[in-house]
């Protein structure tokens, strides 16, 4: 029987809970369609709309990008199109991750673990950017979560085989909506073999959960590990076709730094992330020292009492599994040259941090009261600059359409650096763009023939060209780019919006 203390302590651990799910739905749906559409999200919107009907569903057997929320997708973009209402199908999942946050910090240390948890994870810059975006991000979080949760009882108290079972399939629901969530996997692997003693009937369960999980995720292996020549892991292998990766280097020696930064305080605090593209020296980060200093200090505290908090309840090994296998994992493929570094690339770890965190923070004594609350001061910081600053915006590409649209003429041609998906789903898809576009892949980009190919290309027709120019940092150079352009054109018009610059030229006198 539940004492009317116990029961009283429950009510209110439930309203703290709601209340964090109201505040975590109003910071994920303000503005949830206020930024331009950027790259990948209209990569997702294509994987979900190139096709329909027998032909889409056989199509999901090529995605590569997530086959769950591109079916998942499909089906909403039936009802809209709007950037708002395309975002909220990532918002409810993100939503609905925050009281399994709230019961996996309470169920791996207790009660305050579990409220600091639910208020970390509702105001987290980091979780509040994927839930306003078009990738399958947040719902990768909700299935790692879950799943997180699902394994620490099953270790626990070793449930029956339906509890098995629902592991088993919220496991194959993440791997199939991001492939990272097999850094998962791997890591729960891992803490179950590290187990001291080692427990045969668990193990055997666990290997029932990866034989589900290895057949759900088979076929999409096989084409994955094909695609990006998989065997580079373990050989020495040129990618297929010669493709590169997108940088030289697929990761800089601060990436594991930036990746800690990123998952706690998000991308809107420090740096922008175009300085970081332009420039990674240290004369990017100085004039940001006093935030960053204060955010290391929150963070270095609430992760030092965190693992103390953890090691008096024997779950400081589990913690490190949870953190460090994904992490590492991610490195491997970074270095092998199969996958470029991304601190999104560890979302199967971000729920121990949540939870490792939440334990430091929520600790008793004035120091971790402290680095919580300055932690708190700046997540409030990095969502303000996420709403209101468009230094940490997307690129908008939607207002540079929007120029080009209302002084487009016959005969014009646009050249797009590089976000051509974008730009064309706001000047073309979307709208009466009548323009000819011209695009190329950013590797046809790379010598000086090819660019001076593309200018003349553009320019045959004799009619004006307009250059528009995003992240061309990842092609060349911006004065390189416009340099060719100049040779035989002369610029008449020029406007920036954030992330675009866009330029008209006209032919140049004899």
């Amino acid at each position: 029987m539940v004492s009317r203390a116990e029961s009283s302590s429950q009510c209110s651990d439930l309203r703290w809970i709601w209340a964090c799910v109201v505040l975590g739905a109003a910071l994920r749906l303000f503005r949830i369609g206020g930024q331009s559409l950027w790259i990948d999200e209209l990569i997702s919107i294509q994987m979900a709309s190139w096709a329909h009907g027998t032909e889409f569903w056989q199509g999901l057997l090529r995605d590569i990008h997530g086959p769950f929320t591109s079916a998942l997708l499909h089906g909403w973009l039936q009802l809209g199109k709007s950037e708002a209402w395309m975002r909220l199908l990532y918002a409810i999942p993100a939503v609905a991750t925050i009281p399994v946050m709230a019961v996996l910090g309470r169920t791996l240390v207790d009660r305050s673990t579990g409220r600091a948890a639910a208020v970390v994870l509702a105001v987290s810059p980091f979780h509040v950017w994927y839930s306003q975006e078009i990738r399958n991000y947040s719902w990768a979080m909700l299935w790692v979560t879950a799943a997180t949760l699902l394994f620490v009882r099953l270790r626990d108290r070793e449930g029956g085989w339906g509890q098995w079972v629902t592991l088993a399939l919220l496991l194959s629901a993440g791997v199939l909506t991001n492939f990272s969530v097999v850094f998962l996997v791997a890591a729960l692997t891992v803490a179950l073999c590290s187990e001291r003693p080692f427990r045969v009937p668990l193990a055997l369960r666990w290997l029932g959960v990866l034989a589900v999980v290895g057949l759900a995720f088979l076929p999409w292996f096989i084409d994955w590990f094909g695609r990006v020549g998989g065997e580079r892991v373990f050989v020495d292998r040129p990618p297929p076709m010669g493709v590169p990766l997108r940088e030289a280097a697929g990761l800089h020696p601060a990436a594991l730094l930036f990746a800690i930064w990123s998952l706690v305080f998000g991308y809107s605090l420090g740096p922008t992330l175009t300085q970081l593209h332009l420039d990674r020296s240290l004369s990017t980060t100085l004039p940001h020292a006093p935030a960053l200093l204060a955010g290391a200090v929150a963070v270095g505290i609430g992760a030092v009492y965190g693992f103390r908090t953890l090691l008096r309840r024997d779950r400081c090994t589990l913690c490190a599994v949870l953190l460090l296998v994904p992490a590492l994992l991610a490195v491997m493929l970074a270095v092998r040259g199969v996958k470029t570094f991304h601190p999104r690339y560890l979302v199967a770890a971000f729920p121990m941090l949540v939870v490792l965190l939440s334990a430091g923070w929520s600790a008793p004594g004035r120091v971790p009261k402290a680095a919580s609350g300055l932690a708190l001061l700046l997540a409030i910081v990095s969502l303000g600059n996420h709403y209101f600053d468009e230094d940490y915006a997307k690129e908008d590409s939607r207002a540079a359409a929007e120029w080009v649209l209302a002084s487009e003429m016959p005969g014009d041609t646009i050249v797009v650096i590089y976000s051509f998906r974008p730009f064309r789903y706001y000047f073309a898809d979307t709208a009466s763009g009548k323009a000819r576009l011209l695009h190329q892949h950013k590797r046809f980009l790379q010598t000086d023939e090819d660019l001076r190919s593309h200018v003349n290309d553009a320019s045959r027709n004799g009619g004006r060209v307009w250059l528009v120019l995003s992240r061309w940092w990842d092609v060349a150079p911006e004065n390189r780019i416009r340099s060719f352009f100049e040779e035989r054109l002369r610029e008449s018009e020029r406007r920036e919006f954030h992330g675009v610059k866009v330029t008209l030229y006209e032919e140049a006198p004899a």
